[in-house]
């Protein structure tokens, strides 16, 4: 516990929210470009809120920033105190309306298990009016539902290619080719997509944004994937590959629990560079209810648990503003 004794102290919400920003970053020289602040400005204000603590927070080393140990704790009370103002704005934002029954929420089945039902639990425990509708597609369908207006939010790669939504970038995720460990086959060193040619693969259809995209890459780099099963059920597929059947190239969540296991490898691909941007939409402000301004809230605050308890890899981007526990 920060103990900052019984000198009253003024510490400013913008001082907070920068030192959640650069602790999320790693360093005052990432969270500056993501906050649109300069550098020297952040680095001043950081200043200011150690002196009014009157202790020090930060190690700061040319490779990046560190908590010191008071930091650590004051950390855990400065998302505390951005959490309870976040949802006292969400509080406001209901209360200047009636919120309908539902939100229609899309997430994709790389991602539905970490994200549906702990956001479903934590929108109703907070507020029992809304009902949370989780819709688990793929990229086409999902495009179709929030372009038509039959969704509401969604959790989506290249979201910005939706018409008439909005888009918030969120994370340049990479992508990686992964299966069972095999003895020729394990570990998390690059491979290169020529490399991956020479083995068996599991995909999805064409339906799939992914497919799609590697068919296209695979075409110009004149290479030929060898795709031996064809299957869109994420479960199927990985029953397939611990069978040895075969291995497939994925985002990291597919392979996350089968690595934390030691029974898959996850490998990125480097040779072409392989990253997709990882979006939150929603409808334009016009057609977006308090409800779902709540929804989204949460769901960012899903995001990052997920980022930091590394489910989720990648370069964060502008959603890390809204950083929160």
């Amino acid at each position: 516990m920060v103990r900052l004794g019984v000198r009253p102290v003024n510490i400013k919400l913008q001082q907070l929210k920068y030192l959640v920003s650069v602790v999320d970053h790693g360093s005052i020289s990432a969270a500056s470009v993501d906050l649109g602040i300069a550098q020297p400005a952040v680095s001043r204000r950081l200043a200011d809120l150690e002196a009014e603590v009157g202790a020090q927070l930060l190690v700061r080393r040319s490779t990046g920033v560190t908590l010191t140990e008071t930091g650590k704790g004051f950390l855990e009370h400065a998302r505390a105190v951005l959490r309870q103002l976040e949802r006292a704005e969400r509080d406001l934002a209901l209360a200047r309306g009636v919120a309908p029954d539902e939100v229609r929420f899309i997430v994709p089945p790389a991602l539905s298990r970490f994200v549906a039902a702990p956001l479903v639990r934590a929108v109703t425990t907070d507020y029992p009016t809304i009902r949370l509708t989780c819709i688990e597609t793929h990229w086409d369908d999902a495009r179709r539902r929030m372009e038509d207006g039959q969704a509401d939010l969604a959790l989506v790669t290249n979201g910005h290619l939706f018409a008439n939504t909005e888009a918030e970038p969120w994370l340049k995720d990479r992508i990686y080719f992964g299966g069972a460990v095999t003895p020729d086959l394990h570990g998390d060193a690059p491979i290169t997509l020529a490399e991956i040619t020479r083995h068996p693969l599991i995909m999805p259809s064409r339906r799939y944004l992914i497919r799609r995209m590697l068919d296209d890459i695979a075409v110009h780099e004149g290479l030929s994937l060898s795709i031996k099963h064809e299957i869109d059920s994420g479960a199927l597929a990985e029953s397939f590959m611990e069978e040895g059947l075969g291995f497939t190239i994925s985002i990291w969540q597919t392979f996350f629990a089968g690595v934390a296991r030691g029974q898959m490898f996850a490998r990125p691909i480097m040779v072409p560079a392989l990253d997709r941007t990882l979006t939150i939409v929603t409808q334009r402000p016009e057609h977006r209810t308090n409800a779902v301004i709540i929804a989204t809230g949460y769901l960012r605050d899903r995001l990052h648990a997920l980022l930091r308890a590394g489910i989720l890899r990648g370069e964060l981007l502008i959603a890390s503003r809204e950083a929160s526990d």
